[in-house]
């Protein structure tokens, strides 16, 4: 037994940025090469939440006085796109969900606002403000890698004059700390991790979606259609909140528009699904620690073990070439190949100029330049 966990252990893929605590509730940074998950249209709750990472609340002195009534928000309710661990398959670390936030760009000034937010003690020290909690989570260097390629995003400068477009993960931290005397206590915490374009078309690619139409006058309808993951991702829009999500923000209020990753999070930040997700996450967590992964999930099992098979090694191999898609193409207009809509980029002042690679968008910047500049 102790043979096989220190095997178990050394197959698992670290990123080096995890903590001793972590480590010990063996939660990576990086989704494991045979890892294999379920796409989701998942709705949550209405519900009462406490909305106070980086605000200034401390719950170990609340009193319940009026003063704490401001930390608090009404979550209305709303739909979204989630991975969920595949039923049925071998789990080599602690059960993560991939939250799909939304399409976004990152900002120098995001940079800044990350680095101040995923902090450590440490650094919490040298900026002389409290720390997160008393637990010590990894910096904003984990937001920084992918966790399916490793790959880090590059950190956006002042006149760069391409855009850093990623999709924005909400990822699920773990970890297990000796707080008083031999006390084991269990932390938890949703980061959030710049994604490439690319690998999330990857991850997706071959899975599908039960999708319903909205509901209309209080119903339902029964009727449900099945869609490529990768269509429902390229119509969520910037914000891939799928049905009843917050009012975007009065800077961007087009579906299209696409959000900075700072403001993306702070809209699920400050209509209270931040806080809404981590609470499902407990019952996603507790849920796979109490299942049956024996006959009644062979077929799901194998299901999973195909897709895994579909995905290839994430990790080892660099990204797929140009394969043949079922959805939609869209044209580089620097050089006209065609790809995926989810793996194109667009002019983040316009959004009109589409292109497929950073080298394609600053090619064309001398001519678009000027035809950017009178769009409305």
């Amino acid at each position: 037994m102790a043979g096989d966990q220190a095997e178990e252990e050394e197959d698992t893929i670290w990123s080096g940025l995890e903590t001793a605590g972590m480590r010990e509730a063996k939660c990576s940074l990086l989704i494991q090469e045979d890892g294999t998950f379920e796409p989701r249209i998942k709705s949550l709750p209405k519900q009462r939440v406490l909305v106070y990472q980086d605000k200034g609340y401390n719950p170990a002195t609340a009193n319940g006085g009026p003063q704490d009534e401001n930390f608090y928000v009404d979550f209305n309710g709303c739909t979204i796109l989630q991975l969920e661990p595949a039923p049925g398959s071998q789990q080599r670390t602690m059960p993560i969900t991939l939250t799909v936030g939304g399409r976004c760009i990152f900002t120098p000034e995001n940079y800044q606002d990350f680095k101040v937010m995923m902090r450590t003690k440490d650094q919490s020290s040298d900026m002389h403000i409290s720390p997160n909690g008393n637990f010590d989570w990894p910096d904003v260097e984990s937001l920084l890698m992918c966790p399916l390629c490793r790959r880090k995003a590059d950190i956006p400068r002042e006149g760069d004059d391409f855009d850093h477009e990623y999709w924005l993960l909400f990822y699920p931290l773990l970890q297990i700390t000796v707080m008083k005397g031999s006390q084991m206590t269990l932390g938890t915490r949703t980061i959030c991790r710049l994604t490439c374009l690319e690998c999330m078309e990857d991850l997706l690619e071959g899975m599908t979606l039960k999708v319903r139409p909205a509901t209309m006058n209080g119903r339902r309808p029964a009727l449900s259609f099945t869609l490529p993951a990768n269509e429902v991702l390229a119509e969520a829009g910037s914000a891939s909140f799928l049905e009843d999500g917050p009012p975007r923000p009065e800077t961007h209020p087009h579906v299209d528009d696409i959000l900075d990753a700072w403001t993306l999070y702070n809209l699920w930040e400050h209509s209270g699904a931040w806080e809404a997700l981590q609470n499902d996450y407990r019952i996603v967590l507790s849920r796979s620690m109490h299942s049956d992964n024996g006959a009644d999930n062979a077929g799901s099992n194998q299901e999973a073990i195909q897709q895994k098979k579909s995905r290839g090694n994430r990790l080892s191999q660099p990204p797929r070439g140009e394969r043949r898609r079922r959805h939609k193409l869209v044209t580089c207009d620097t050089c006209k190949k065609r790809q995926s809509y989810t793996r194109m980029k667009k002019c983040s002042r316009c959004r009109n100029a589409t292109y497929c690679s950073i080298e394609c968008q600053k090619k064309d910047w001398p001519k678009h330049k000027a035809v950017c500049k009178k769009i409305p």
